[in-house]
């Protein structure tokens, strides 16, 4: 039976869709000890997100291929295996083909310092960001606060909303990037004004900080933002997107 979410002034996950293992090597935790944290705070599904090849410390593209020998659940927790990928130009062009994010279920696209050499102003991140929109294999947007790829926040919210990508507030990003806790301010209004989805997650790089999300969680509720529009504190939501987009069946997996 579906699990109904109901309102409150607590924004509990039940499915953190960005984290990160030892395979990136700033990343601390295994993916058992990662699925572990995740049902210990009551996480129902959970999504292995390492970085892409773009990224200095991210693993062989083999570790992506390799995802078929990985469970559907590891005790108990629903698993997606997927990629962090970063966008490395202003036109949008992300660091895996659409062969190589064929092996992943779960792709997020993500712009980093270390994996662009282009003049970072509001109308070419906006342009970059207009134009990975044209991707049908991204899933999220990846912490679209930080103060090093300022865009145009209204006209792209927009087209995020109508290309069907989610919006992601990262957790991570507001405790660590600076400017990242302002900017959100606006972008997550944005969104709450013009009924875009997002995703609250964590970008863990440690188990232990797996589906804690206290910034965000304050953030949300300073804006009155609708729980609704939050699609990860349903984790049925996603594992229903991941059947549509991929064809995947949690009910078909063996323990």
């Amino acid at each position: 039976m579906r699990s109904e979410v109901h309102m409150t002034d607590h924004f509990q996950i039940r499915a953190d869709l960005h984290t990160h293992t030892v395979a990136s090597t700033h990343g601390y935790s295994t993916i058992n000890e990662n699925a572990a944290a995740a049902r210990e705070r009551g996480l129902s599904l959970l999504a292995i997100t390492d970085h892409g090849p773009a990224s200095p410390d991210s693993p062989h593209l083999w570790h992506f291929h390799n995802y078929k020998i990985l469970p559907r659940e590891i005790g108990g927790v629903r698993m997606l295996y997927g990629v962090e990928a970063d966008i490395i130009d202003e036109f949008g062009t992300l660091d895996m083909d659409a062969h190589e994010l064929s092996f992943c279920e779960w792709v997020i696209a993500s712009y980093h310092t270390a994996c662009v050499s282009f003049e970072r102003t509001p109308a070419l991140v906006s342009q970059g960001y207009r134009r990975v929109c044209e991707n049908p294999l991204v899933d999220v947007i990846g912490h679209p606060t930080t103060a090093m790829f300022p865009f145009d926040c209204e006209p792209v919210l927009k087209c995020f909303k109508e290309a069907g990508k989610l919006v992601e507030i990262n957790e991570s990003s507001l405790r660590w990037k600076p400017g990242a806790l302002e900017n959100a301010k606006t972008v997550y209004r944005l969104c709450k004004q013009y009924e875009i989805p997002i995703v609250l997650n964590t970008d863990a790089h440690y188990a232990g900080l797996i589906g804690v999300t206290p910034l965000a969680e304050q953030l949300l509720r300073d804006l009155d933002f609708p729980a609704r529009l939050i699609v990860n504190l349903d984790a049925d939501r996603i594992a229903d997107m991941a059947a549509q987009k991929r064809g995947i069946r949690f009910h078909d997996c063996n323990d």
